[in-house]
Order: structure tokens, then sequence, then C-alpha cells
């Protein structure tokens, strides 16, 4: 199960598992979509973006299976990983606000 915090105008999407906490930017890097957004699926320890069905290991934030799409993906795609101290976020990489597109 995922659950989404908002720090400072950036999703957060917070997945749990054996105790740990795993955080991240709660945006696609691919599109900058909001990866949480309707239609999202959890398998195993994995979120499909509903969008272009892109997979991310919620344990490493590594991309499993490239989105189905004419774009490819950046180079070095990957979840944004998030620490949250004393109620700010840090990131590793550039965080971005997720956004629907027309």
């Amino acid at each position: 199960m995922i659950k989404v915090i908002e720090i400072d105008g950036f999703p957060i999407m917070i997945y749990e598992k054996d105790g740990k906490e795993y955080a991240y930017l709660a945006g696609c890097p691919h599109k900058q979509r909001p990866i949480t957004a309707n239609g999202y699926k959890i398998e195993g320890d994995k979120i499909i973006c509903p969008f272009h069905n892109a997979v991310f290991s919620l344990i490493t934030a590594e991309l499993i299976e490239p989105p189905k799409s004419k774009t490819p993906c950046p180079p070095n795609c990957k979840l944004i990983k998030a620490k949250i101290i004393d109620g700010k976020a840090l990131f590793e990489g550039e965080p971005f606000i997720p956004r629907l597109k027309s």
C-alpha cells in the first residue's frame, strides 16, 4: 500500500515493507506525470504508472519495464528518492511537480 503526503508542494509516496519505509517523489520520470494518479497499480514491490505503463521498483527506484510510448525515458530513468527530515523533503535528484498534460 502506498501513502501519499505533500511537503512544500511536492507529492511524496511512501511504501512500507517489512517495517521499512521507502519514500519517493510521486512522479513518473518518463513525462513527469503523477504516478499515483487514478489507475496506477501496485504488483508486489512494483508500481505501474497509469499513463504509459512504465514499471518501477518500490525498493530500489529502478526502472524495470520501459514505458509503452514513442517517447523514451530520459537517461538514468528511475524514481526520485526522498528523505523526510524534520518535516522537510530532501531529494536524490532534481524534483519536479507532477502534472497532468492535455
